[in-house]
């Protein structure tokens, strides 16, 4: 061959290292890879050991079928394996992994020990591996199943190491990653340890039971069972209710035969199903699993093997969708309602007087109703209108903005103030959004938080990924008046909260500020910014609460001393004004 040829044969050694670009873009990837090898050799025992998020070392030790000296050699080869023989073997996959590829491919990209041992047989055999090349092969005396360390991750390609996350990130995608074989294989003994601290250890469980161990406390008695049968597909699983909703899509798992997959189709196939259901901007919890004929979907898309081609989409998206529907239909969904019995007999309610009904401003259909009553002479249970609580704003702060003006309250949710103009209706928790997020970036610079110490510390139980999260921001909860401390495990105590945040509000108010923290992270805010949103987000008043007069007074004093009390810290409008002008236009008043 002449050496002015343009065409050449790739060398082993590069060749590796493309497909370890295909199959391994970060430390995660290698543990899915090695833990869907553990399942497919038969394990109920699988222990993850990682550090430095995965970059320095990455261990995956199980107790399987194992492989001889012959079968590991073999194993760290390109284009070996046990999972298929044939063409034909491609159309019927049964397991994780069968392409032949991983090991050779990562083992191209670190230090790598293989070892392994037979059940039954004495002797194991060790393999240690540089750069892909074979360096020993040896004979140990261990124990049933295989250890695989991979030690110094994209150490011989920097120019891939150094597109890798922090060490905290790293470890993220190594725990979600964690998370969907939690789920799937419930039947499997799970444990995770993160710089030699163990994350969980998870014996086997139900599903429903598996969910809570893994995604945390908050979807205890939230959740709800889809089960159904079809000709080809058989759906089965638990979808949140309406009250587990959360403003992010991380709490999302969809299986097929077993196997992790991503479906934008079968996602909103999920979603969709749940209707109104579910306020704007919510999204459910799911962990649907799909069991199809291997025959009728393509696995072989991509080298993550999470995309997945169905012979017949469409129908398994209306299945889908309807099984949900079917389940979130049923009465363990639908909320009771709850009658109060009347404080006072009825025959001890005043009668509604001609000249009473004249006093308070009533919308048509109330209005109406109490016409009716009239009529009947029947005595009216009337709820004690906020209008017969006004009285002018004394304060200095609001009688500069709003000159003494009269203050109501509407459904509990906006106040509406009188001006010279016309009207102003100022959204209550927006307002108070404002206020507490420009208290907390101030608190962020100084160095004694106010805190409410907790007659009853709270026992707050998180998940690995929330616990993570925590640490993260745990010095800027401080900052805000947070006391908070380590428990065991992923299990904090909260032993004091701002002076800020209503003791009503506390059980709550960690799990939100993190849930909101996740969202907003993937948005690129800076960390301070983040954490004073979520935490004025999370702890202010909420919608449909009653306000007393002076709650109302304090909260237009606080808001107009701010330095921007026309948006909320995320951009909304806190204030809307509606004009004498405008108003009589609308009588036909011009």
């Amino acid at each position: 061959m002449s050496n002015s040829n343009k065409v050449k044969i790739l060398s082993e050694d590069l060749t590796n290292k493309i497909a370890a670009g295909e199959v391994v873009d970060r430390p995660a990837s290698v543990v899915k890879e090695l833990v869907e090898n553990s399942i497919d050799a038969g394990s109920d025992q699988i222990t993850v050991v990682v550090k430095g998020g995965g970059k320095s070392l990455i261990k995956v030790v199980d107790n399987g079928t194992g492989m001889n000296r012959e079968d590991a050699i073999l194993s760290v080869q390109r284009h070996t394996t046990s999972k298929i023989a044939t063409y034909n073997d491609l159309h019927n996959i049964h397991t994780l992994g069968f392409r032949g590829e991983a090991l050779a491919s990562i083992a191209s990209i670190s230090r790598m020990e293989l070892r392994s041992t037979v059940h039954n047989e004495n002797e194991g055999v060790l393999i240690k591996l540089e750069g892909g090349v074979v360096e020993d092969v040896s004979a140990i005396a261990d124990v049933r199943g295989t250890s695989i360390s991979v030690k110094n991750l994209f150490y011989n390609t920097p120019a891939r190491r150094k597109f890798l996350k922090q060490d905290d990130t790293e470890y993220r995608y190594i725990l979600n990653i964690m998370n969907r074989f939690t789920l799937a294989y419930r039947d499997i003994e799970f444990t995770l340890y993160n710089n030699d601290q163990q994350v969980f250890d998870l014996k086997p469980a139900p599903l429903e039971k598996r969910i809570v161990d893994v995604l945390g406390s908050r979807y205890q008695d939230k959740i709800v069972e889809v089960n159904d049968n079809h000709n080809f597909v058989q759906i089965s699983g638990y979808v949140g209710n309406q009250e587990s909703a959360k403003k992010s899509r991380a709490d999302q798992y969809l299986f097929l035969n077993g196997r992790y997959i991503q479906s934008r189709a079968l996602n909103h196939a999920i979603i969709s199903a749940y209707g109104t259901i579910l306020p704007r901007g919510e999204f459910p919890m799911f962990v649907i699993f799909l069991e199809i004929d291997p025959r009728r979907v393509d696995v072989n898309v991509h080298p993550s093997k999470m995309e997945v081609k169905f012979s017949d989409e469409r129908s398994v998206y209306s299945i889908l969708r309807g099984s949900v529907k079917e389940a979130l239909s049923t009465g363990q969904v639908i909320p009771a309602f709850q009658f109060s019995k009347p404080e006072v007999p009825i025959a001890e309610k005043p009668r509604l007087s001609q000249s009473f009904q004249t006093q308070i401003p009533l919308s048509v259909f109330e209005r109406g109703n109490l016409v009716e009553a009239i009529k009947s002479d029947e005595p009216v249970e009337i709820e004690e209108a906020e209008v017969e609580k006004t009285q002018p704003v004394k304060t200095p702060g609001a009688q500069k903005h709003l000159e003494r003006a009269n203050v109501w309250q509407v459904h509990n949710k906006y106040i509406i103030s009188e001006i010279k103009s016309g009207f102003i209706i100022i959204d209550q928790h927006a307002a108070h959004e404002r206020i507490l997020y420009e208290k907390a970036l101030h608190n962020f610079e100084r160095s004694n938080p106010s805190s409410q110490q907790l007659l009853f510390p709270i026992v707050v139980d998180l998940n690995a990924d929330d616990y993570s999260y925590l640490m993260e921001i745990l010095p800027f909860l401080e900052k805000l008046g947070f006391i908070i401390k380590g428990f065991s495990g992923n299990t904090v105590v909260v032993e004091g909260i701002p002076s800020d945040v209503k003791l009503g509000n506390k059980e709550n108010i960690i799990h939100e500020i993190l849930e909101d923290y996740h969202k907003n992270k993937s948005t690129g805010l800076d960390i301070r910014d983040n954490v004073a949103k979520s935490f004025a987000c999370k702890s202010a008043v909420k919608f449909g609460k009653k306000l007393s007069l002076g709650e109302m007074n304090s909260l237009i004093d606080q808001l107009f001393a701010t330095q921007s009390p026309y948006f909320c810290p995320h951009g909304r409008p806190v204030i809307i004004t509606l004009s004498l002008d405008e108003l009589n236009k609308r009588f036909g008043r011009t």
